[in-house]
């Protein structure tokens, strides 16, 4: 009964999130199979980052990563979680998802993204409750699952820019679906290391009002971008 309840406090965030992001692609959604597909490399991503974040480590010291200061803070937070992390969803959503024929039209990189985002999130999230117990479900369903399905719609958002549309930005769009997913985690984590106190809290809350502006203003881009889309809008 108690593991059930679990599950359900850690899929719970994820299941909502997916299913906001799947239902903004208005014009002509990804069929359930491909999502659930996506979202169960996610998963295995975030099995293959503890395996790259146990090697990561092995290049400090413990003592060090304990006791550090700053610049043990920049590493765990921008080496050990932002970029190995983001570099293996972004692995699965480059080399699998991004040449799957369903993806034809900009905002299915969103989905998509989020789809693999939320995979990693939600077994990541298990493994949370498991361990410290239910006190910290609903704060990572505030802030820690939300953050994962804004950088992986940032990631997607990029990557579909970089198949669909080309032109002049192509290189722009792959340098930013690989990087901004790993600054945007980096600096969520970073702030996290200075404490959970209010300062912390609030600068966690403007940053991730600040990071939904900016992922909802990509989703309408995309959605306009749409071959889709009805002509006169719709």
């Amino acid at each position: 009964m108690r593991l059930g309840l679990l599950i359900v406090a850690a899929a719970a965030p994820s299941l909502f999130l997916l299913t906001f992001f799947y239902l903004k692609d208005r014009y002509e959604r990804e069929p359930l199979l491909q999502i659930l597909m996506a979202f169960g490399l996610g998963l295995y991503s975030m099995i293959a980052a503890q395996g790259m974040a146990t090697t990561a480590e092995g290049w400090v010291s413990a003592e060090w990563l304990a006791t550090g200061g700053e610049w043990a803070r920049v590493f765990d937070a921008f080496v050990l979680s932002g970029a190995i992390e983001e570099l293996a969803k972004w692995v699965v959503l480059i080399l699998a998802i991004y040449h799957w024929d369903e993806f034809d039209e900009p905002l299915d990189g969103v989905v998509y993204g989020v789809a693999v985002a939320l995979g990693f999130a939600t077994l990541e999230n298990f493994l949370f409750v498991l361990r410290l117990g239910l006190g910290v479900a609903w704060q990572r369903a505030l802030f820690a699952v939300p953050a994962h399905a804004l950088c992986g719609a940032t990631m997607g958002y990029y990557a579909g820019r970089a198949k669909l549309t080309r032109g002049p930005t192509l290189w722009r769009d792959r340098i930013l679906c690989f990087f901004l997913p790993i600054i945007f985690h980096g600096l969520y984590d970073y702030a996290l290391h200075h404490g959970l106190g209010p300062k912390i809290w609030v600068l966690i809350s403007v940053g991730s009002v600040a990071l939904w502006q900016f992922v909802l203003r990509r989703v309408r881009r995309a959605q306009s971008a749409s071959p889709f889309r009805p002509a006169g809008g719709g």
